[in-house]
């Protein structure tokens, strides 16, 4: 009996850690880092994910009828954005740029412009090019994001008819920004003739947000034309 029972045990933990498994593989962490957290301790969520939204479906229904079209209303040309912007970030986008929250939370932009590619930057999957802008002088003055791994969420914070209030939880808000930044991969960047772009003429709709981790400001193309 004592060795049926031992056996018995080892089942019953057998089916705990694989229930315990199954629970950790369906749900996520997300830090909260909002400003009322940063008053207080910092603290985790967990979500757990569900079939319930499908960011990619979500994106392809409104990507044509209202992104695009947004952005080529909404986009200033980035030689009145730059000036102000290498002063006074805070300025440029009280004057300029778009975010949902109030003080504290980045800036976004929505900008447009052409160029020519003066440099290639294709070493990892976050591909980028630079870009002289126009009228040249030779050197560069942004990156324009070429994939496939598209970095950052400019595209989803820069659009003023989508709001976190809308969605269920960070997740989703987070799952919604990948969903559009593989879109951006797919239909704008995705087709690009790597091996002949440099020094090719460039023209784009796009945004950037201002967190920047790169010296020249990283822009995320909504629509792409390379000549």
């Amino acid at each position: 009996m004592r060795r049926t029972s031992g056996i018995g045990r080892q089942l019953l933990s057998l089916v705990a850690l694989s229930l315990m498994i199954f629970i950790v593989d369906a749900c996520t962490i997300v830090h909260d880092d909002d400003e009322d957290a940063k008053k207080t301790d910092k603290k985790l969520d967990i979500y757990f994910v569900t079939d319930d939204f499908k960011p990619d479906e979500f994106v392809e229904k409104i990507w044509d009828d209202k992104v695009v079209p947004y952005f080529k209303e909404k986009c200033l040309p980035i030689s009145d954005v730059l000036p102000t912007w290498a002063k006074d970030q805070e300025a440029a986008g009280r004057q300029f740029g778009y975010r949902e929250k109030a003080e504290g939370s980045p800036w976004n932009f929505r900008v447009k412009g052409s160029g020519r590619i003066v440099s290639l930057n294709t070493a990892s999957r976050a591909s980028t090019v630079d870009v002289d802008l126009d009228p040249a002088d030779g050197s560069a003055d942004v990156l324009i994001q070429i994939g496939p791994v598209i970095k950052d969420s400019a595209i989803r914070d820069s659009l003023e008819f989508i709001s976190f209030t809308d969605f269920t939880n960070q997740l989703e808000f987070a799952r919604l920004s990948n969903a559009l930044n593989k879109k951006v991969n797919k239909t704008v960047t995705g087709e690009l003739d790597r091996d002949n772009l440099m020094g090719k003429g460039i023209s784009f709709n796009g945004a950037f947000t201002q967190l920047q981790d790169s010296d020249l400001i990283r822009i995320t193309p909504v629509s792409l034309e390379v000549k």
